[in-house]
Order: structure tokens, then sequence, then C-alpha cells
């Protein structure tokens, strides 16, 4: 190119001082790169492209009440009212103990409100074995004849929280809400708490922080599903950021071709670097907390006291209850129980003796109880939440469904745990 040049201007001018001609850089012809420092370009679209997840969140689920700033209704779990089954409320919780006929009912007085200013339902209770059919009940004053249910999630350790729409039969005015546990109870429930979070802008944009801030405990299951709870959240903070990386990235070459630039890929990687060190930075403050909660909890304690202080230390409680009325080691014990985790977690308690559910694979999954002719004289059974076998007193024998019975003499009793010695 620059010979052409040269090779053109001589022959119109003839002999020129080659020095004032001027010469082609050999980035000539190329798009310029974006005048901005590429790391301010990266930052900048990564939090705009954040803030358009954030709008977009609020959008979806803000409701009727647009940016009005209305209270959440809040009900304490002794304030909830027995419809049907046993139960008691304790401190501020309510207990519900069993269910009659296979349902057990709880209602809520609340003062009549708009179905459309509260989408969101959040239980808040605990049970050592959720039952199946959970649910969520309400009334409308426009069809009051008329109970609407849908059906509550167990997720991760709790009630995943409950959104509902009008297709559900969320509409109008809302005159009663309640909870209702179908089939038999295999273990109490206590209720903390139900809350009804306005559908606000506001409340929205709060809630979401909050999703995205709160710690993740790491529980038994949290190895491979550390951030189980997450997907209950308006969406979770690992989808919003890898949302806003995307759109902060073809924003990013939109605007390059736009100004006829050439894209610079430091801002693309810079781009991904940022979000995926934010995330980082959550799970990092996760662990710390995780850490010095663990510590806290556990260092400098005796084994006993380790294990009162563990998650699951009324497992720990009850199968230590089981070990004082057993003989010394080694003892054959049968525990039964319609949670196989609760049953092993027991079986681990209660180690150096001999302990195992003695039934078949597939009586096992159904959670059948083990034939008489398995068990001998001497053996132990343990029936904790089970239905499938029983203690008669009167009789002094154990009793299955269908009638058989097994000499027994009983040894421990507590609300739905019983320990017995076959004679």
């Amino acid at each position: 190119m620059r010979r052409t040049a040269l090779t053109r201007i001589t022959a119109e001018h003839g002999e020129a001082d080659v020095r004032d001609v001027p010469t082609l850089s050999a980035a000539e012809g190329i798009a310029p790169r974006l005048a901005t420092p590429w790391w301010k370009v990266a930052i900048g679209l990564l939090g705009i492209a954040l803030s358009c997840v954030l709008a977009g969140i609020v959008v979806t689920h803000w409701g009727s009440n647009g940016f009005r700033n209305i209270p959440s209704i809040n009900v304490a779990g002794a304030a909830l009212q027995l419809v049907k089954g046993a139960g008691h409320p304790e401190k501020s919780s309510f207990i519900l103990e069993s269910s009659a006929e296979g349902v057990a009912a709880l209602s809520a007085e609340v003062a009549p409100f708009a179905a459309a200013n509260y989408r969101r339902v959040e239980w808040t209770l605990r049970t050592p074995q959720p039952p199946d059919g959970l649910a969520f009940v309400w009334r409308t004053r426009e069809n009051p004849r008329r109970t609407y249910w849908k059906p509550l999630q167990w997720l991760a350790g709790g009630i995943a929280p409950l959104n509902l729409q009008e297709s559900d039969g969320w509409r109008g005015t809302i005159t009663g809400v309640g909870l209702v546990a179908r089939g038999t109870l295999a273990a109490p429930i206590e209720i903390d708490s139900v809350r009804l979070p306005p559908a606000s802008a506001r409340a929205v944009l709060v809630e979401t922080f909050g999703q995205w801030t709160v710690p993740v405990p790491l529980k038994g299951y949290a190895i491979a599903f550390p951030f189980d709870a997450e997907r209950a959240h308006f969406l979770p903070i690992a989808q919003a950021f890898a949302i806003a990386v995307a759109l902060a990235m073809a924003a990013y070459l939109l605007l390059a071709h736009v100004r006829d630039a050439t894209a610079d890929p430091r801002v693309l990687w810079a781009i991904f670097a940022a979000g995926w060190i934010l995330l980082d930075v959550r799970w990092q403050a996760d662990l710390a907390r995780e850490v010095a909660g663990t510590a806290e909890r556990f260092f400098g304690k005796t084994p006993e006291e380790k294990a009162l202080a563990a998650d699951d230390a009324a497992v720990y409680v009850l199968a230590r209850d089981l070990r004082l009325a057993l003989p010394p080691p080694p003892a054959r014990i049968i525990v039964l129980s319609q949670n196989t985790v609760l049953a092993l977690r027991i079986a681990h308690f209660l180690y150096p003796h001999n302990v195992s559910r003695n039934v078949r694979v597939e009586e096992a999954e159904r959670n059948l109880a083990p034939q008489p002719a398995s068990l001998r004289s001497g053996d132990y059974v343990a029936i904790v939440f089970f239905a499938g076998l029983t203690f008669d007193a009167a009789k002094g024998a154990l009793v299955w469904p269908d009638g058989r019975t097994l000499p027994a003499e009983l040894i421990l009793s507590q609300p739905g745990v019983v320990l017995a010695r076959i004679r």
C-alpha cells in the first residue's frame, strides 16, 4: 500500500521529499476500540445487567400493590385453632400430635384481606417425619361454601414458600386460612408461624436481597445439594448472575457493533470473572459463618455434649433412653420406623448392640414389620413412629395389622415410641 501511494505521488508531482509524505500505519483500516477503560466498561455493564434482572424479578412478583407499602400478615403458631385431630399450643408454637379419621386441620383467624395484595404464603414448622398430604387451605368471601387448597412441598428441612395465582382460586377477599394434614401423622408437627408478605415492589426487592444473603446451613445432604432451599426463591442468585453475565456480554458485543469498534476480549473475561467472584464471595461468607457456628457449638465439649448440640439431638436423646433401658451389649434389637433415616440414626447411636431391621428388602420398602417367625425370645423391638406393629398392654403382646400376636413385655413407653422384649 505504501509503495503504491509513493508511486502515485511521484508521478503527479515529480521528485518529492519522502519525509513530507504521510505514511500509513499497520493498523490503518482496523476499527478502533471503545475509548472507555475496559474494566470500567465491564463493571458498568454487569451492574446495569444486574439491575435489569432485579427489575424483572420485581415486576414479575409485585402483584397489584405496585409501590404501595402495606404490612405483612403474621400469625403465631400458638394462635392457631385446632379444627380436627389432637394437639395443643406450647409457648409460641402449636404442636399437632395426631389426626382424626386420617385428617388433622388447623385454622388461623385473620382479618379479611384482598388476595391480590398477598400472593406468597410462608409456613415455619418442624417435624422429624414430614407427612405426605400437607396442604394450605383458604376460603373466600365470594364463595364461602367452598374450601380451596394447594399442596405444600417439603424442601430442605422445611416447607417451601407457596406462590399462589388466580388459577389456584386465590382471588377476591380471603376470609380464612389454615393447614391440613391428610393421613396418619408418623410424628408430631410443631408449627411456629405462618406469614403472608405483601406483593409490593419494595417488599419483593427486600425479600430478594434477603433470599440472596441468607446463610445456607450445611446439613447432611448439603455435600450434593448445598443450595437446595434456593428452589423456593424468586430467582436463585446463581441463575440471576448467570443471566446478568449473559446480558452484559451481549450488550457489550452489540455496543461494539453499533459503534463499529473492535470488541476487547478483556471486557468479556472481566464480566465473567466479576460474576464468578461475586458468587464465590457469597459462598466464602457462608463457609466462614459455618466454621464460626460449628466452633461455637462443638469446640471443647465432650462427646455427649457434642451429640446434644447436634441437629439431631432429639434423636440422640431418644436413642439414649432406649440404650439405658437395654441390658449390656450385645443385645439383639430391631428398630422399626416409617422414616428409614430416623431408624438408621437410632441404630448408629445404639451400637455396639446388634441392631437391625430384620426384614427383607421388599418388606422394608413397604414399611412392613418383620414376620413373627423371624423373632425369637430375648429380642428387643423398638417401635418408633411406626404403624405396622403395635403393643397391646392388656394382652402383653405385639400385634400385627392382620391380627397375629407375639408375647412380649413392655420395657419403655414414650409418645410414639415403644420398646418391647420378646418373651
